[in-house]
């Protein structure tokens, strides 16, 4: 009885131990098509020493669908591929030109309006090693391509590394991805770019449907004298998992307060609030 009870337990432990390496990761495991819209009203297109009739009433509204796909190599390695294609409404103006009597132009005042198109794309490549179902860490290079025109887009081809780290277990998802990029080429009439960006995330799951989700942008303009081109949002939303057609789909409606922003000539032109909705379908393996 002793022996077969040894077994016995022996049996249990090595079916435990199979089923924890057979589940699945659920980042490396999962191919996604992301929807993300983001919008900031109170937003000011420039600061009073440029337009001194400027007002913090314009809206800034930033379109991202964001394909995310991995490729297994072999049993120990996966690349997970993310692109972000942009398109942008940013606030903008044109300037209102007259003459003096000597017939010489100046600016009489600024036609304030919103430019829209496709901004930068943004593709970037993790390289993944298999450590299990609860970690997934990676690194790999990141490229920014100027494909809008005018303020839509930065008009440098920008390059830098990339990085994420992130646990998972039961209901929790804790973790972040990061970046930081340089300017290698592009109009060299445009500012350079030198910016960091990173995407912190929380995410705990209610139950089957509901979770509670915090990803917030923080990121740095290098360019900018120092501690003057940081964005620090704070806060987070609730989103729903559901199946459509038998399709694995999630949504989700977050708030987030823009608690430090950065300034131009002295001045915060960025909004207090950014709102954000998300539409993900899944495409697990």
């Amino acid at each position: 009885m002793a022996v077969r009870s040894l077994f016995g337990g022996l049996a249990a432990s090595l079916l435990i131990a199979e089923a924890a390496v057979a589940q699945p990761n659920p980042i490396t495991s999962t191919s996604r098509l992301w929807l993300e819209w983001n919008v900031t009203p109170n937003v000011q297109w420039a600061p009073g020493s440029v337009d001194p009739d400027a007002d913090p009433d314009r809206t800034l509204n930033v379109l991202k669908l964001q394909p995310v796909f991995p490729f297994r190599l072999n049993e120990d390695w996966t690349v997970l591929t993310r692109t972000i294609f942009r398109f942008v409404s940013a606030p903008s103006a044109s300037p209102e030109l007259g003459m003096t009597p000597l017939g010489e132009p100046f600016v009489l005042g600024w036609n304030q309006r919103n430019r829209s198109g496709l901004s930068d794309v943004s593709p970037t490549a993790f390289f993944v090693p298999n450590l299990g179902s609860d970690w997934t860490v990676g690194v790999g290079p990141s490229l920014v391509i100027p494909a809008g025109d005018g303020p839509t887009d930065s008009g440098k081809l920008s390059v830098g590394p990339a990085l994420l780290g992130y646990y998972h277990r039961g209901p929790w998802t804790v973790g972040a991805r990061m970046r930081n990029i340089w300017s290698v080429a592009g109009d060299p009439e445009r500012d350079e770019v030198h910016r960091f960006i990173a995407q912190p995330l929380i995410r705990y799951q209610f139950s089957k449907n509901w979770f509670f989700t915090s990803s917030p942008i923080i990121s740095s303009d290098w360019t900018h004298p120092e501690g003057e081109g940081w964005t620090v949002p704070v806060g987070g939303g609730f989103g729903y998992a559901f199946k459509l057609a038998n399709q694995p789909m999630q949504i989700s409606l977050e708030g987030y307060y823009n608690a430090v922003k950065p300034t131009v000539a002295g001045e915060e032109l960025l909004g207090d609030w950014t709102i954000r909705t998300q539409w993900q379908v899944l495409f697990p393996r």
